[in-house]
């Protein structure tokens, strides 16, 4: 029996032990795979800013390319015409020889600006080449919420709209609980509003109050839809937006704007209802 106890403690042990260095396994694993996961994605969203950012600097080396056009289209119409003035010199004298050298002034500026513009070209094709192609990525949900919404932010402000259009979407889809879910939301409906398409406008301002009821957003969001309805003609429900905020918020900028419309509009809206309770009664008078 003394050895059958010296041999089963050990077994005793490797049976507790085992699953408890399993577990700690299992969960160091879990969470260097969670780590990688975030790495992934937020080098996802480091690639879309970089494709961006590329895409940016494309658009630049096309418009230098288009002015560079414009200055050889204007150079052969100064050489052209001095060469017309130079044909019709024995005819017309001394003011041909002004006429030549003002062109010749003309030309030499085209020449100097054209150089100019030639040495950007060249900085700016040679800083194309040494950027990376950024692979294009499909449908993705970046992991960086900061990133996408500084991302979306910019966009929206260079007039970028379709672009900050999607960004802000992805934004409000992929982080519906984040404190800035309700401003992404309302940049939506200022964007649409921006692309004159009113319709879509309304519905999104609208939805600002769903993804965050208590967000400073919210007020904002449902003036602009209750003007927007206004704009549209459709006055009974606008005023009834307004009377909405006007009476939910109150203190706010919005609600006392509000006010100032129903006043300009439909003053009987606002107007305070008589008090239906009845009048008291003098009291009696006592007979001496």
């Amino acid at each position: 029996m003394k050895y059958i106890r010296v041999y089963t403690l050990p077994i005793l042990l490797a049976v507790i032990i085992l699953p408890m260095t399993a577990a700690a396994q299992s969960k160091e694993q879990r969470e260097k795979i969670d780590r990688m996961a975030t790495q992934v994605e937020d080098l996802k969203t480091e690639l879309v800013l970089l494709q961006r950012q590329t895409q940016s600097m494309q658009d630049t080396f096309n418009k230098t390319m288009g002015e560079l056009n414009t200055l050889i289209v204007q150079m052969s119409d100064n050489i052209s015409s001095i060469r017309r003035a130079t044909e019709s010199a024995s005819t017309r004298g001394g003011d041909v020889v002004s006429q030549v050298s003002s062109m010749g002034e003309r030309l030499t500026a085209t020449n100097e600006r054209m150089e100019r513009l030639s040495e950007q070209f060249a900085q700016l094709k040679k800083l194309i080449e040494n950027i990376p192609k950024a692979p294009v990525l499909g449908a993705m949900e970046p992991g960086n919420p900061d990133q996408l919404f500084a991302a979306a932010t910019g966009d929206y402000f260079r007039g970028n709209y379709d672009l900050a259009l999607s960004e802000f979407k992805t934004y409000v889809e992929t982080f519906p609980s984040s404190e800035m879910a309700d401003n992404a939301q309302y940049f939506i409906g200022e964007i649409l509003v921006a692309q004159n398409k009113k319709s879509d406008a309304l519905a999104a301002f609208e939805k600002v109050k769903t993804v965050n009821p208590s967000g400073d957003k919210t007020a904002p969001a449902l003036y602009k839809r209750g003007m927007i309805l206004l704009e549209m003609g459709q006055r009974e429900e606008g005023v009834l937006q307004l009377l909405a905020i006007f009476k939910d918020y109150p203190k706010t900028k919005e609600g006392e704007l509000a006010f100032q419309k129903l006043q300009e509009i439909a003053p009987e809206s606002i107007s305070q209802p008589t008090s239906t309770t009845p009048p008291r009664r003098p009291p009696p008078v006592r007979k001496p």
